[in-house]
């Protein structure tokens, strides 16, 4: 059997690992830190709990949902905690539902958005732009409240520059359709904001745990940062490390490495095309705080989301209503996303300045008084979100043509393939990349056709 070389040990590279193990393919996985799972792991502070993110696994796919369950055993837990969004010193239904936002206005307001909705639908724009996209689902003013601004925020440009891409399913449901389904009934919503998901007890990160615990120990080589991939003959024949270490793989290399460091990392074995192109390509960094609060609860939502431009905070989240095992019952804690690029502003200010505004945010928007808190820690996550621009698509198909000449690459994860999917479809497309390579090893073919399976 052909060995699996893995780079990255975030919740990609470990699903691939998983799937090799189950289907008793060798591989060997490489991680730059000390500590598997990326942005899928679950910290401690003291008796309080709290993830690197406000990670749901949601019944997407059976059969990853029924893989998930059979690892984890009783420890996750089915939860229903719906979101808000907060606009203009109002929370309001997040996914917004068309009847919630607009009831959450005055009678002109309401007017004016229910007539934008109709003309929208009536008289559909080119969606050249997310923008586009969200005026035309929407109308202009509420798309601009509850859409344009929070995107905004999150993915750091215009949104007349962001592709319609960034749509996702959270705003698939808020459509003149369901506007009139609510009308006629108001008691029900429509399903796909209904706040149910699935959790484990112990943090999101018992997910990489638990994958974690079915591998071979001698197969997981933490603390090896890769410096440069040596190609010849069209396939990756040398990994280099920092320190000086050179491995050479027996088989395919599976790269769940953000996609511009590894043509980086491939250098000018890629075509000044490729590299000029994984160049123009952006992540947005999340730099994150968990406060510890002196209260017992701070909401009952799973998640809050900040749209107003004035505040930096993005999007926030209370652990303890996820599993109550994340906080002791006398205290609670939030923790709290601030989106940010590389050497901007927000990224310069030290930590205990950006804390401070964080900590007087939270008390504008009315949701923690100070004395409650009692403490906090920060995190930065390097790479949390790929920047969807009106021409990302380009660039991506320019890098994926010069990649596919790399005839043993696999390329997969979030930002292995500059792909916004959630933990599902992570491991989806692990169990795909697995099942390719065991069919390609039976038809003892190693051609570039599985870099497109693995690949999107």
């Amino acid at each position: 059997m052909i060995e699996l070389t893995i780079l990255g040990g975030g919740p990609a590279g470990l699903g691939v690992a998983f799937y090799a193990q189950r289907a008793g393919v060798p591989f060997v996985l490489f991680e730059k830190s000390a500590d598997l799972g990326g942005m899928c792991r679950t910290l401690r502070h003291g008796e309080h709990l709290y993830d690197c993110g406000a990670h749901r696994f949601h019944d997407q796919d059976a059969e990853i949902t029924r893989d998930v369950l059979e690892l984890m055993g009783d420890e996750m837990l089915a939860v229903n905690a719906p979101s808000m969004i907060w606009d203009r010193g109002r929370f309001v239904d997040f996914p917004p539902t068309p009847l919630n936002a607009i009831a959450s206005c005055g009678p002109i307001e309401a007017l004016r958005i229910g007539f934008e909705l109709l003309r929208a639908h009536l008289k559909p724009r080119e969606c050249l732009s997310f923008e586009d996209f969200a005026i035309g689902q929407f109308g202009e003013t509420l798309a601009r409240r509850i859409v344009l601004n929070y995107s905004e925020k999150l993915w750091g440009l215009p949104a007349a520059q962001l592709s319609p891409d960034i749509a996702t399913r959270r705003l698939k449901g808020m459509t003149l359709r369901s506007l009139f389904f609510e009308l006629m009934f108001p008691s029900r919503k429509t399903t796909h904001i209904d706040g149910a998901f699935l959790y484990p007890r112990g943090g999101y990160g018992r997910i990489v745990q638990n994958l974690e615990s079915t591998l071979p120990h001698d197969s997981l080589r933490r603390a090896h940062e890769i410096v440069r991939l040596q190609c010849e003959d069209g396939a990756i024949t040398r990994i280099h490390f920092a320190g000086g270490q050179v491995v050479e793989p027996r088989g395919r290399v599976v790269s769940t490495l953000p996609l511009t460091v590894l043509v980086e990392f491939l250098g000018e074995q890629m075509s000044a095309d490729a590299r000029q192109a994984a160049a123009s390509l952006r992540f947005r960094q999340i730099r994150l705080f968990f406060l510890r609060l002196k209260r017992p609860q701070l909401s009952t939502n799973a998640s809050i989301y900040i749209p107003d431009p004035e505040f930096c905070i993005s999007r926030l989240y209370e652990p303890k209503n996820r599993s109550a095992a994340m906080a002791p019952p006398d205290e609670t804690s939030v923790v709290v996303e601030v989106p940010c690029f590389l050497d901007d502003p927000i990224q310069r200010m030290p930590n205990e300045d950006l804390a401070e505004r964080v900590k007087t945010e939270l008390v504008a928007l009315k949701l923690v008084k100070r004395e409650e808190v009692v403490e906090w820690k920060h995190h930065f996550l390097a790479n949390a979100y790929p920047v969807y621009s009106t021409d990302y698509s380009s660039e991506i198909r320019i890098i994926t043509e010069a990649l596919a000449q790399i005839s043993n690459l696999s390329t997969l994860g979030r930002a292995g393939l500059f792909f916004y999917g959630h933990l599902h479809d992570q491991l989806r497309m692990a169990k795909d990349c697995v099942a390719e390579h065991l069919q390609s090893c039976k038809e003892g073919d190693m051609e570039p056709a599985l870099h497109g399976a693995c690949s999107r």
